[in-house]
This record gives C-alpha cells, structure tokens and sequence, in this order.
C-alpha cells in the first residue's frame, strides 16, 4: 500500500492545535450550560477540568493517528473519518459502563459524558483532513 506525500509536521501541529481549541471552547460551553440550567442530576463526573484534559488526550490521539494515516494509508481522509467514527461510537462505552457500574452516577451524567465526545471529534474529522470529512 503506497500513500501520498505525508503532512508535514507544522501543519499537523496547528491542525491538532485547532482542534483541541475548538473542542475544549465548545465542551466547555457545554459544562457550563449544563451546570448552570442544572441539566445533569450529579456532578461528579462532569467537571470542566476533567473535560478539558480528556479533550486534549482526545485531540492528540486523533491527530496522531492521522498523522499515520497520511503516511501508511492511499486514502488517509477517507479512512481518518471512518476510523474516528468507530472510535466516537466506542467512546461512548466507557460511560455506559460507568452509569451501570458505579453507584450515584446519573442517567443525565452519562448523557451529557457521551455528548462532551462528540464536539471534539466532529472538529477533528473536519479540521484535520485536507478533505473535511474525507470527502
């Protein structure tokens, strides 16, 4: 499998650097509207700096990952968008798991979790691809 020329690294960077922005400005928005109109029953989980640290982990992972893409794959676009797609999907796992296993935890938490991931990967499936969406 031949790809094309890889990003170059600075692009990558405020690729990634964007990304995490923009994620982390809506997730926090986020926390605050739901903290502030009460629209999760506990808060335990739902905390701006845990937000902002898993963002970053969330932000970095995908601009690695597309990294590689451009390096080993003919189609990075196409196949960072499917790949984050997956992975969107499978992080939501984690806090259904928290809602069965761990006593006080909310139905609304756990909604509101699952939807903290999804502003920073639609960012990153939009900014990081020469092709937005891997059109």
């Amino acid at each position: 499998m031949t790809s094309r020329d890889s990003i170059a690294a600075r692009t990558l960077a405020v690729r990634g650097g964007g990304t995490f922005l923009i994620g982390a400005a809506v997730n926090l928005a986020l926390v605050w509207i739901a903290l502030t109109l009460d629209l999760v029953a506990s808060t335990e989980f739902v905390q701006y700096r845990p937000v902002v640290v898993f963002t970053l982990l969330g932000t970095v992972g995908a601009t690695v990952v597309y990294g590689a893409l451009t390096r080993l794959s003919a189609t990075p676009d196409r196949t960072f968008v499917r790949v984050a797609v997956a992975a969107l999907v499978l992080s939501f796992l984690p806090d259904v798991g928290l809602l069965l296993a761990v006593e006080g935890v909310t139905t609304s938490e756990a909604i509101a979790l699952m939807a903290l991931h999804v502003p920073p990967a639609v960012t990153a499936m939009i900014a990081l691809p020469d092709t937005p969406l891997g059109r």
